[in-house]
Protein backbone atom coordinates (compact mmCIF):
# COMPACT_ATOMS: atom_id res chain seq x y z
CA UNK A 1 0.00 0.00 0.00
CA UNK A 2 2.50 2.71 0.77
CA UNK A 3 4.03 2.64 -2.78
CA UNK A 4 0.12 3.75 -3.92
CA UNK A 5 -0.21 6.31 -1.54
CA UNK A 6 1.49 9.73 -0.53
CA UNK A 7 4.31 9.54 1.58
CA UNK A 8 4.50 9.99 5.44
CA UNK A 9 6.05 13.33 6.13
CA UNK A 10 8.93 13.72 8.31
CA UNK A 11 9.04 13.94 11.85
CA UNK A 12 9.25 17.27 13.22
CA UNK A 13 12.58 17.72 15.22
CA UNK A 14 12.19 18.94 18.99
CA UNK A 15 14.45 20.43 21.15
CA UNK A 16 15.28 19.71 24.52
CA UNK A 17 17.10 22.03 26.82
CA UNK A 18 19.25 21.09 29.40
CA UNK A 19 20.92 23.78 32.26
CA UNK A 20 23.04 22.96 35.01
CA UNK A 21 22.90 24.75 38.21
CA UNK A 22 24.86 25.08 41.16
CA UNK A 23 26.94 27.49 43.30
CA UNK A 24 30.93 27.48 43.05
CA UNK A 25 31.48 30.04 46.55
CA UNK A 26 30.88 26.72 49.02
CA UNK A 27 31.06 23.55 46.69
CA UNK A 28 33.52 22.05 45.05
CA UNK A 29 32.86 23.68 41.50
CA UNK A 30 35.43 21.20 39.66
CA UNK A 31 33.58 18.45 40.51
CA UNK A 32 30.08 19.73 39.85
CA UNK A 33 31.37 20.79 36.16
CA UNK A 34 32.63 17.21 35.71
CA UNK A 35 29.02 15.82 36.90
CA UNK A 36 27.47 17.90 34.69
CA UNK A 37 29.14 16.93 31.63
CA UNK A 38 28.62 13.31 32.55
CA UNK A 39 24.52 14.76 32.55
CA UNK A 40 24.82 15.81 29.41
CA UNK A 41 26.63 12.63 27.76
CA UNK A 42 23.64 10.69 29.57
CA UNK A 43 21.26 12.78 28.03
CA UNK A 44 22.31 12.54 24.29
CA UNK A 45 22.59 8.68 24.66
CA UNK A 46 18.77 8.54 24.98
CA UNK A 47 17.90 11.05 22.90
CA UNK A 48 16.19 9.75 19.01
CA UNK A 49 16.84 10.84 15.50
CA UNK A 50 14.30 13.33 16.01
CA UNK A 51 15.46 15.01 19.16
CA UNK A 52 18.28 17.54 19.39
CA UNK A 53 19.83 18.83 22.97
CA UNK A 54 20.59 22.37 23.66
CA UNK A 55 23.37 22.83 26.55
CA UNK A 56 26.02 25.48 27.49
CA UNK A 57 29.53 23.61 28.37
CA UNK A 58 29.22 24.10 32.15
CA UNK A 59 26.39 25.28 34.90
CA UNK A 60 25.21 28.64 35.39
CA UNK A 61 25.56 30.19 39.07
CA UNK A 62 23.45 33.62 39.02
CA UNK A 63 20.19 34.74 37.91
CA UNK A 64 21.56 37.03 35.21
CA UNK A 65 23.19 33.85 33.86
CA UNK A 66 20.21 31.51 33.66
CA UNK A 67 17.84 34.22 32.11
CA UNK A 68 20.34 34.76 29.46
CA UNK A 69 20.73 31.22 28.56
CA UNK A 70 16.48 30.52 29.23
CA UNK A 71 15.70 33.08 26.69
CA UNK A 72 18.14 32.28 24.31
CA UNK A 73 17.34 28.58 24.48
CA UNK A 74 13.89 29.49 23.75
CA UNK A 75 14.55 31.42 20.50
CA UNK A 76 16.27 28.65 19.76
CA UNK A 77 12.80 26.28 19.70
CA UNK A 78 13.39 24.68 22.89
CA UNK A 79 10.12 22.10 23.96
CA UNK A 80 11.46 21.09 27.21
CA UNK A 81 13.69 21.67 29.95
CA UNK A 82 15.78 19.17 31.97
CA UNK A 83 17.48 21.32 35.44
CA UNK A 84 20.62 19.28 36.21
CA UNK A 85 21.36 19.97 40.23
CA UNK A 86 25.36 20.45 39.65
CA UNK A 87 25.09 21.64 43.17
CA UNK A 88 23.20 23.78 45.84
CA UNK A 89 22.26 26.96 44.65
CA UNK A 90 21.21 30.61 45.49
CA UNK A 91 17.40 31.30 46.17
CA UNK A 92 16.97 33.93 43.18
CA UNK A 93 18.54 31.74 40.88
CA UNK A 94 15.54 29.27 41.69
CA UNK A 95 12.56 32.59 42.11
CA UNK A 96 14.06 33.70 38.96
CA UNK A 97 13.72 29.75 37.11
CA UNK A 98 10.40 29.63 38.55
CA UNK A 99 9.05 33.41 37.38
CA UNK A 100 10.40 32.47 33.82
CA UNK A 101 8.27 29.24 33.69
CA UNK A 102 5.09 30.86 34.69
CA UNK A 103 5.86 33.05 31.87
CA UNK A 104 6.76 30.76 29.48
CA UNK A 105 4.84 26.67 29.86
CA UNK A 106 7.81 24.87 29.11
CA UNK A 107 7.67 21.10 31.14
CA UNK A 108 10.05 20.68 33.40
CA UNK A 109 12.34 17.63 34.76
CA UNK A 110 14.14 18.34 37.78
CA UNK A 111 17.44 15.83 38.57
CA UNK A 112 19.39 15.26 40.91
CA UNK A 113 21.03 12.13 42.52
CA UNK A 114 23.18 11.13 45.68
CA UNK A 115 26.65 12.42 47.22
CA UNK A 116 29.84 10.72 47.06
CA UNK A 117 29.96 10.29 50.88
CA UNK A 118 32.98 10.98 53.25
CA UNK A 119 34.91 13.99 54.19
CA UNK A 120 33.26 16.91 53.62
CA UNK A 121 29.61 17.84 51.44
CA UNK A 122 30.72 18.71 48.25
CA UNK A 123 27.52 19.21 46.77
CA UNK A 124 24.58 19.27 48.77
CA UNK A 125 22.25 18.04 45.75
CA UNK A 126 19.24 16.79 47.26
CA UNK A 127 18.97 19.94 49.49
CA UNK A 128 19.19 21.76 46.38
CA UNK A 129 16.49 20.45 44.73
CA UNK A 130 14.42 20.44 47.82
CA UNK A 131 15.02 23.87 48.29
CA UNK A 132 14.31 24.41 44.19
CA UNK A 133 11.06 22.23 43.81
CA UNK A 134 9.44 24.34 47.41
CA UNK A 135 10.42 27.63 45.33
CA UNK A 136 8.20 26.18 42.26
CA UNK A 137 5.70 24.94 44.27
CA UNK A 138 4.90 27.83 45.74
CA UNK A 139 4.83 30.14 42.54
CA UNK A 140 2.23 27.26 41.40
CA UNK A 141 4.65 25.56 38.85
CA UNK A 142 4.46 22.35 37.16
CA UNK A 143 7.33 20.39 37.46
CA UNK A 144 8.39 16.63 37.18
CA UNK A 145 11.46 15.39 39.09
CA UNK A 146 13.96 12.42 39.57
CA UNK A 147 16.83 11.68 42.11
CA UNK A 148 18.59 8.71 41.17
CA UNK A 149 21.73 7.79 40.80
CA UNK A 150 24.04 8.49 37.31
CA UNK A 151 24.14 5.74 34.33
CA UNK A 152 21.04 3.44 36.07
CA UNK A 153 18.73 2.05 33.41
CA UNK A 154 16.11 3.88 35.63
CA UNK A 155 17.61 7.71 35.22
CA UNK A 156 17.13 6.47 31.42
CA UNK A 157 13.84 5.37 31.74
CA UNK A 158 12.61 8.62 33.59
CA UNK A 159 14.68 10.83 30.63
CA UNK A 160 13.57 8.67 27.89
CA UNK A 161 10.38 9.42 29.35
CA UNK A 162 9.98 13.11 29.48
CA UNK A 163 11.72 13.59 25.89
CA UNK A 164 8.94 11.65 24.15
CA UNK A 165 6.42 13.19 26.19
CA UNK A 166 7.85 16.70 25.08
CA UNK A 167 8.26 15.84 21.93
CA UNK A 168 4.96 14.66 21.17
CA UNK A 169 3.11 17.47 23.13
CA UNK A 170 5.13 19.55 20.49
CA UNK A 171 3.84 17.44 17.41
CA UNK A 172 0.82 17.60 18.60
CA UNK A 173 0.66 21.32 19.09
CA UNK A 174 -1.58 22.91 15.69
CA UNK A 175 -1.85 19.47 13.91
CA UNK A 176 -4.93 18.20 12.98
CA UNK A 177 -7.23 15.28 13.43
CA UNK A 178 -9.78 13.98 10.71
CA UNK A 179 -13.41 12.73 11.23
CA UNK A 180 -14.56 10.98 8.17
CA UNK A 181 -18.47 11.31 8.00
CA UNK A 182 -18.33 14.57 9.69
CA UNK A 183 -19.93 13.46 13.15
CA UNK A 184 -19.93 10.48 15.68
CA UNK A 185 -22.23 7.47 14.83
CA UNK A 186 -25.77 7.59 15.88
CA UNK A 187 -26.13 7.24 19.60
CA UNK A 188 -22.76 6.98 20.37
CA UNK A 189 -22.82 10.09 22.42
CA UNK A 190 -19.96 9.36 24.19
CA UNK A 191 -17.54 9.62 20.88
CA UNK A 192 -18.30 12.88 20.60
CA UNK A 193 -15.93 15.34 22.58
CA UNK A 194 -15.86 18.86 23.13
CA UNK A 195 -13.40 20.62 20.05
CA UNK A 196 -12.48 23.31 22.91
CA UNK A 197 -11.45 21.21 25.61
CA UNK A 198 -9.34 18.90 22.76
CA UNK A 199 -7.75 22.74 21.81
CA UNK A 200 -7.31 23.15 25.59
CA UNK A 201 -5.68 20.05 26.59
CA UNK A 202 -4.21 18.28 23.42
CA UNK A 203 -3.30 21.87 21.06
CA UNK A 204 -5.07 19.72 18.16
CA UNK A 205 -7.95 21.30 15.83
CA UNK A 206 -10.43 18.98 14.72
CA UNK A 207 -11.30 18.95 10.73
CA UNK A 208 -14.29 17.09 9.31
CA UNK A 209 -14.67 15.77 5.85
CA UNK A 210 -17.77 13.73 4.54
CA UNK A 211 -17.64 10.11 3.22
CA UNK A 212 -18.08 10.77 -0.34
CA UNK A 213 -15.50 13.16 -0.66
CA UNK A 214 -13.23 10.35 1.03
CA UNK A 215 -14.54 7.62 -1.00
CA UNK A 216 -14.30 10.05 -4.36
CA UNK A 217 -10.41 10.28 -3.47
CA UNK A 218 -9.98 7.15 -4.24
CA UNK A 219 -10.69 7.03 -7.82
CA UNK A 220 -7.07 8.20 -8.46
CA UNK A 221 -6.24 4.30 -7.89
CA UNK A 222 -5.89 2.10 -10.38
CA UNK A 223 -7.72 -1.39 -10.58
CA UNK A 224 -3.91 -2.93 -10.52
CA UNK A 225 -2.75 -1.54 -7.55
CA UNK A 226 -6.05 -2.99 -5.69
CA UNK A 227 -6.32 -5.64 -7.09
CA UNK A 228 -2.84 -6.38 -6.37
CA UNK A 229 -3.37 -5.88 -2.86
CA UNK A 230 -6.56 -7.90 -2.57
CA UNK A 231 -5.20 -10.87 -4.20
CA UNK A 232 -1.70 -10.38 -1.48
CA UNK A 233 -4.69 -10.03 1.44
CA UNK A 234 -6.36 -13.09 0.38
CA UNK A 235 -3.71 -15.19 -0.88
CA UNK A 236 -1.27 -15.00 2.74
CA UNK A 237 -0.34 -17.86 4.97
CA UNK A 238 -2.43 -16.47 7.85
CA UNK A 239 -5.62 -16.32 5.75
CA UNK A 240 -7.47 -19.26 6.92
CA UNK A 241 -11.30 -18.27 5.78
CA UNK A 242 -12.54 -15.87 3.47
CA UNK A 243 -16.12 -15.30 2.85
CA UNK A 244 -16.66 -11.78 1.56
CA UNK A 245 -17.71 -10.71 -2.23
CA UNK A 246 -14.89 -10.27 -4.63
CA UNK A 247 -16.66 -6.60 -5.17
CA UNK A 248 -16.22 -5.42 -1.58
CA UNK A 249 -12.92 -6.68 -1.07
CA UNK A 250 -11.84 -3.98 -3.83
CA UNK A 251 -14.08 -1.91 -2.70
CA UNK A 252 -12.59 -1.79 0.84
CA UNK A 253 -8.98 -1.61 0.07
CA UNK A 254 -9.52 1.13 -2.57
CA UNK A 255 -11.75 2.86 0.71
CA UNK A 256 -8.05 2.32 3.23
CA UNK A 257 -6.26 3.75 -0.04
CA UNK A 258 -8.28 6.77 0.08
CA UNK A 259 -8.46 7.37 3.77
CA UNK A 260 -4.88 6.35 4.16
CA UNK A 261 -3.70 8.98 1.02
CA UNK A 262 -6.16 11.36 2.33
CA UNK A 263 -4.75 11.51 5.92
CA UNK A 264 -1.01 11.96 4.09
CA UNK A 265 -1.99 14.76 2.32
CA UNK A 266 -3.28 16.41 5.02
CA UNK A 267 -0.73 15.99 7.57
CA UNK A 268 -3.29 14.37 10.12
CA UNK A 269 -1.76 12.64 12.71
CA UNK A 270 -5.03 10.17 12.56
CA UNK A 271 -8.67 9.53 11.97
CA UNK A 272 -12.00 9.12 13.00
CA UNK A 273 -14.12 6.97 10.98
CA UNK A 274 -17.79 7.35 11.07
CA UNK A 275 -18.10 3.29 9.55
CA UNK A 276 -22.02 3.09 9.77
CA UNK A 277 -24.81 3.35 8.89
CA UNK A 278 -23.74 5.16 5.27
CA UNK A 279 -21.02 2.88 4.59
CA UNK A 280 -23.68 0.02 5.17
CA UNK A 281 -26.96 1.62 3.64
CA UNK A 282 -24.95 3.87 0.64
CA UNK A 283 -21.54 2.02 -0.53
CA UNK A 284 -22.76 -1.60 0.96
CA UNK A 285 -19.44 -2.72 2.36
CA UNK A 286 -18.62 -2.34 6.46
CA UNK A 287 -15.15 -0.03 6.81
CA UNK A 288 -14.10 -1.92 9.64
CA UNK A 289 -11.46 -4.06 7.30
CA UNK A 290 -10.47 -1.03 5.61
CA UNK A 291 -9.29 0.76 8.74
CA UNK A 292 -7.51 -1.75 9.81
CA UNK A 293 -5.21 -2.09 6.91
CA UNK A 294 -4.71 2.07 7.36
CA UNK A 295 -3.90 1.25 10.53
CA UNK A 296 -0.59 -0.83 9.12
CA UNK A 297 0.73 1.94 7.58
CA UNK A 298 1.18 3.34 11.07
CA UNK A 299 -2.17 5.59 11.14
CA UNK A 300 -4.44 5.41 13.94
CA UNK A 301 -7.94 5.08 12.82
CA UNK A 302 -10.77 5.31 15.76
CA UNK A 303 -13.85 3.12 14.90
CA UNK A 304 -17.31 4.59 14.60
CA UNK A 305 -15.73 8.43 14.83
CA UNK A 306 -15.03 7.99 18.79
CA UNK A 307 -12.99 11.26 19.28
CA UNK A 308 -11.74 10.24 22.81
CA UNK A 309 -10.46 6.85 21.05
CA UNK A 310 -8.60 8.53 19.08
CA UNK A 311 -7.33 11.07 20.95
CA UNK A 312 -5.90 8.05 23.49
CA UNK A 313 -4.55 6.57 19.71
CA UNK A 314 -2.98 9.46 18.93
CA UNK A 315 -1.01 10.34 22.01
CA UNK A 316 -0.22 6.45 22.64
CA UNK A 317 1.11 6.46 19.05
CA UNK A 318 3.16 9.60 19.17
CA UNK A 319 5.04 8.96 22.90
CA UNK A 320 6.03 5.53 22.03
CA UNK A 321 7.33 6.68 18.55
CA UNK A 322 4.88 4.29 17.13
CA UNK A 323 5.45 1.42 18.90
CA UNK A 324 1.83 0.92 21.00
CA UNK A 325 0.07 -0.09 17.65
CA UNK A 326 -3.28 1.19 19.53
CA UNK A 327 -6.40 -0.37 18.63
CA UNK A 328 -10.27 0.06 19.45
CA UNK A 329 -12.03 -2.64 21.77
CA UNK A 330 -15.63 -2.80 23.73
CA UNK A 331 -14.93 -3.90 27.20
CA UNK A 332 -17.23 -7.22 26.44
CA UNK A 333 -15.86 -9.85 29.39
CA UNK A 334 -15.85 -9.52 33.30
CA UNK A 335 -14.29 -13.12 34.88
CA UNK A 336 -13.95 -11.82 38.19
CA UNK A 337 -12.72 -15.86 39.39
CA UNK A 338 -9.77 -15.66 37.07
CA UNK A 339 -9.23 -12.06 37.31
CA UNK A 340 -9.48 -11.43 33.26
CA UNK A 341 -11.26 -9.38 30.81
CA UNK A 342 -12.81 -9.67 27.77
CA UNK A 343 -11.60 -7.15 24.76
CA UNK A 344 -13.59 -7.54 21.86
CA UNK A 345 -14.19 -5.32 18.70
CA UNK A 346 -15.67 -6.75 15.06
CA UNK A 347 -12.86 -6.78 13.09
CA UNK A 348 -10.89 -3.54 12.50
CA UNK A 349 -7.69 -3.96 14.16
CA UNK A 350 -4.66 -3.97 12.37
CA UNK A 351 -3.14 -7.53 11.22
CA UNK A 352 0.27 -6.23 13.24
CA UNK A 353 -1.34 -7.75 16.11
CA UNK A 354 -2.09 -11.01 14.66
CA UNK A 355 -1.34 -13.57 17.40
CA UNK A 356 1.90 -15.46 16.42
CA UNK A 357 1.37 -19.19 15.29
CA UNK A 358 -2.74 -18.06 14.30
CA UNK A 359 -4.24 -16.56 11.36
CA UNK A 360 -7.12 -14.38 10.33
CA UNK A 361 -10.77 -14.61 8.89
CA UNK A 362 -12.09 -12.20 6.01
CA UNK A 363 -15.78 -12.44 6.70
CA UNK A 364 -18.81 -10.55 6.68
CA UNK A 365 -19.41 -8.05 9.58
CA UNK A 366 -20.66 -10.56 12.46
CA UNK A 367 -23.04 -7.78 14.06
CA UNK A 368 -24.80 -7.89 10.78
CA UNK A 369 -24.92 -11.39 10.34
CA UNK A 370 -26.99 -11.47 13.61
CA UNK A 371 -29.96 -9.66 12.05
CA UNK A 372 -29.55 -11.38 8.33
CA UNK A 373 -26.54 -12.81 6.72
CA UNK A 374 -28.28 -11.65 3.61
CA UNK A 375 -27.87 -8.31 4.03
CA UNK A 376 -24.59 -8.25 5.77
CA UNK A 377 -21.28 -6.77 4.44
CA UNK A 378 -17.32 -7.13 4.33
CA UNK A 379 -14.84 -6.74 4.78
CA UNK A 380 -13.88 -7.21 8.44
CA UNK A 381 -10.49 -8.76 9.51
CA UNK A 382 -11.11 -11.33 12.65
CA UNK A 383 -8.30 -12.67 14.81
CA UNK A 384 -6.91 -13.53 18.17
CA UNK A 385 -4.80 -10.22 19.36
CA UNK A 386 -0.77 -10.67 19.97
CA UNK A 387 -0.37 -11.71 23.75
CA UNK A 388 2.01 -9.77 25.80
CA UNK A 389 2.42 -6.23 28.21
CA UNK A 390 -0.22 -4.27 27.11
CA UNK A 391 -2.12 -0.71 29.07
CA UNK A 392 -5.73 -0.28 28.34
CA UNK A 393 -7.04 3.36 28.25
CA UNK A 394 -9.31 6.22 27.60
CA UNK A 395 -9.46 10.18 27.31
CA UNK A 396 -13.08 10.29 28.10
CA UNK A 397 -16.78 12.00 27.53
CA UNK A 398 -17.68 14.77 27.22
CA UNK A 399 -14.01 16.65 27.48
CA UNK A 400 -10.87 14.42 26.95
CA UNK A 401 -9.83 16.05 30.66
CA UNK A 402 -9.51 13.06 32.34
CA UNK A 403 -8.73 9.63 31.67
CA UNK A 404 -8.86 6.06 33.40
CA UNK A 405 -5.79 3.52 32.28
CA UNK A 406 -4.26 0.26 33.92
CA UNK A 407 -2.01 -2.26 32.74
CA UNK A 408 -1.96 -5.90 32.26
CA UNK A 409 -0.79 -8.33 29.63
CA UNK A 410 -2.88 -10.16 26.86
CA UNK A 411 -3.18 -14.11 28.21
CA UNK A 412 -3.55 -17.15 25.92
CA UNK A 413 -7.45 -17.46 25.36
CA UNK A 414 -9.67 -19.06 22.96
CA UNK A 415 -11.68 -16.68 20.42
CA UNK A 416 -14.86 -16.17 22.78
CA UNK A 417 -16.26 -14.57 19.86
CA UNK A 418 -15.97 -13.41 15.83
CA UNK A 419 -13.96 -10.05 15.67
CA UNK A 420 -11.16 -9.13 16.98
CA UNK A 421 -10.74 -10.44 20.74
CA UNK A 422 -8.05 -10.61 23.35
CA UNK A 423 -8.24 -11.62 27.07
CA UNK A 424 -6.69 -9.36 29.33
CA UNK A 425 -5.43 -9.93 33.01
CA UNK A 426 -5.20 -6.74 34.84
CA UNK A 427 -1.62 -5.83 36.81
CA UNK A 428 -1.93 -3.65 40.32
CA UNK A 429 -5.49 -3.73 39.85
CA UNK A 430 -8.66 -6.28 39.96
CA UNK A 431 -10.46 -7.08 36.76
CA UNK A 432 -13.73 -6.42 39.08
CA UNK A 433 -12.44 -2.72 39.88
CA UNK A 434 -11.82 -1.88 36.53
CA UNK A 435 -15.51 -2.91 35.77
CA UNK A 436 -16.99 -1.24 38.95
CA UNK A 437 -15.01 1.96 37.91
CA UNK A 438 -16.10 2.37 34.71
CA UNK A 439 -20.25 1.22 35.30
CA UNK A 440 -19.97 3.59 38.95
CA UNK A 441 -18.32 6.84 36.98
CA UNK A 442 -20.29 6.15 34.43
CA UNK A 443 -17.05 6.65 31.78
CA UNK A 444 -17.22 5.41 27.68
CA UNK A 445 -17.80 2.22 26.64
CA UNK A 446 -14.67 2.04 24.33
CA UNK A 447 -11.37 1.55 25.06
CA UNK A 448 -7.84 1.65 23.85
CA UNK A 449 -5.72 -1.02 23.95
CA UNK A 450 -1.62 -0.01 23.44
CA UNK A 451 1.12 -2.55 23.32
CA UNK A 452 3.88 -2.32 26.59
CA UNK A 453 3.37 -0.66 29.90
CA UNK A 454 3.20 2.89 29.31
CA UNK A 455 1.17 4.18 31.65
CA UNK A 456 3.57 6.40 33.30
CA UNK A 457 4.21 7.58 30.00
CA UNK A 458 0.53 8.55 29.94
CA UNK A 459 0.53 10.00 33.39
CA UNK A 460 3.41 12.27 32.08
CA UNK A 461 1.76 13.27 28.71
CA UNK A 462 -1.62 14.13 30.97
CA UNK A 463 0.76 16.23 33.66
CA UNK A 464 1.55 18.77 31.43
CA UNK A 465 -1.48 18.73 29.39
CA UNK A 466 -3.68 19.33 32.70
CA UNK A 467 -5.58 16.22 32.37
CA UNK A 468 -6.60 14.26 35.54
CA UNK A 469 -5.89 10.80 36.08
CA UNK A 470 -9.14 8.70 37.50
CA UNK A 471 -8.69 6.57 40.40
CA UNK A 472 -9.90 2.93 41.11
CA UNK A 473 -12.89 2.16 42.93
CA UNK A 474 -12.81 -1.26 45.34
CA UNK A 475 -13.29 -4.47 43.43
CA UNK A 476 -16.84 -5.60 43.44
CA UNK A 477 -19.52 -6.86 41.35
CA UNK A 478 -22.15 -4.02 42.48
CA UNK A 479 -22.27 -0.48 43.43
CA UNK A 480 -23.81 3.11 43.45
CA UNK A 481 -23.20 6.12 41.08
CA UNK A 482 -20.39 8.22 41.29
CA UNK A 483 -20.69 11.56 39.89
CA UNK A 484 -17.89 12.51 37.36
CA UNK A 485 -16.65 15.96 36.90
CA UNK A 486 -18.22 17.71 33.95
CA UNK A 487 -16.16 20.33 33.72
CA UNK A 488 -13.27 21.27 31.88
Amino acid sequence: MEKLICKARNKQNVKIGLIGIGFELHFDWEKAKQSYSEAVEQTKSVFSVNNALLALKEPVQTKKELLDVLNNFKAEGMSGLIIYQASYIAGDLALALGNWLREHNTPLLSWSHPEVTGGRLTANRLCGQNFLLNILNSLEVKYSWVFNAPKTKQLDVVLDRLIRVVSAKKRMQHANILMIGGMRVPGFYDCELNEMSIAKHFGLGVDRVDIETVWKHGNKFKKEGINAIVKKLINAKECKYKKVSERELFLSVRFSLAIADYVRQGNYLGVALKNWPELFDNYQIAGDGAGALVQDLGIPVADESDMGGLLTMITMNEISNGNALPTLTDLSILNSDENKLGMWHCGGSPTKLLRKGTGFEIRNHSILDNYDEAQSYGMLLEFLLEKGHITIAKYQYPHASSMLSFEGEIVDSPMRFRGAYAEVAPKKVKASAVVGTILSKGLDHHWIIGRGHIQEDLKEFNHWANIEDLEFVQSGTTGRSIQKNLNY
